[in-house]
């Protein structure tokens, strides 16, 4: 891991114009590492693109999100001296951002920074550590190796804390370490806002997140018994009618599955619900059971209790292969 992270500064050294990938369907440890790290090599006097299908979503705006991102940029007219992925398992996860410029990325360095125990160490250069808490923390790791950590300031400081408190769920899952704690306290020496992304995250809820929620917890279906430890699988299957019926999208459900999986004697928890795309994803969370295993067969994973799939099927059936496995 040392040699691949000396390999990297060299390259970062090397380079005048690098570009940046955040995987699709952003979430806050995928913007986080990308701006992070397109601050930093601002400040090393870098040209930097950030590349994603669309820009951030909403909640992350107020971190000056969309002034980063250049969706579906071409890089021929760039033309990079090094790409850097960050956060993405695989590289179907850079979509159509890759595909049209897969000709410049096959012939350019590029390296994979990532924590996922999924990730498929999908290029040449790949800095992997699944224990890593996320891939913000293993940045954090290879700054201080690198001793860029001393750029640091309240703006990026301010970025840092927001991945701690989302990646960690306000410090409760089971990823958190003493480690996690540490850096959290070195980022508020550095005066890092941390009450505002609590705020944001946490406590503002749009109009249309509580209605559809209402929708949600009144489809709940419980599967008691089925699980060893006789705690229950608790679901939801919203339709389109449901997002049709208050103008809500599917950006509006990234808070439902955390209610289903905090009510009392829950094990697994999942909501089903239609894309943009036409597709159904399925998202999954638990308490112990390794959910990253069950969406790994239906095509996708992520974390051992955070994870999701997507399917072309129809929701019952979906359903019935989610239960058939696990």
């Amino acid at each position: 891991m040392l040699q691949k992270i000396k390999k990297l500064w060299t390259l970062i050294e090397k380079a005048e114009k690098i570009a940046l990938y955040s995987h699709i369907r952003m979430d806050p440890d995928t913007f986080w590492s990308s701006a992070w790290l397109y601050y930093i090599l601002e400040k090393l006097w870098k040209k930097v693109v950030l590349l994603n299908d669309e820009n951030a979503p909403k909640d992350f705006e107020y971190l000056w999100a969309n002034e980063l991102i250049s969706p579906k940029y071409n890089l021929k007219e760039f033309n990079p001296d090094l790409i850097i992925s960050l956060d993405a398992a695989s590289i179907e996860q850079l979509a159509e951002s890759y595909k049209i410029n897969e000709e410049i990325i096959n012939n350019t360095i590029f390296i994979v920074i990532d924590h996922h125990i999924t990730n498929k160490w999908f290029w040449d250069i790949n800095i992997i550590d699944s224990k890593s808490s996320s891939t913000c923390e293993l940045l954090f790791d290879i700054f201080e190796i690198l001793n860029l950590t001393k750029y640091i300031d309240k703006k990026i400081a301010s970025l840092l804390i927001t991945w701690i408190l989302t990646d960690t769920n306000i410090f409760y899952n089971t990823n958190v370490t003493s480690k996690t704690h540490f850096i959290a306290w070195k980022l508020l020496d550095l005066w890092a806002d941390s009450r505002k992304s609590i705020f944001q995250f946490f406590k503002k809820k749009s109009i249309l997140k509580i209605k559809l929620l209402a929708k949600a917890l009144s489809k709940i279906q419980i599967v008691e018994n089925k699980l060893a430890n006789w705690k229950n699988i608790i679901y939801s299957i919203l339709n389109l009618q449901d997002f049709t019926d208050i103008w809500a999208t599917d950006r509006e459900t990234n808070w439902i599955i955390e209610h289903l999986i905090n009510i009392e004697n829950t094990e697994i928890a999942f909501v089903i619900y239609p894309l943009a795309n036409n597709k159904l994803k399925a998202s999954f969370r638990s308490q112990s059971y390794n959910v990253s295993e069950l969406a790994q067969k239906l095509w996708w994973w992520w974390h051992k209790q955070a994870s999701w799939c997507s399917s072309d099927k129809k929701d019952i059936e979906l359903l019935e292969e989610i239960l058939e496995n696990i």
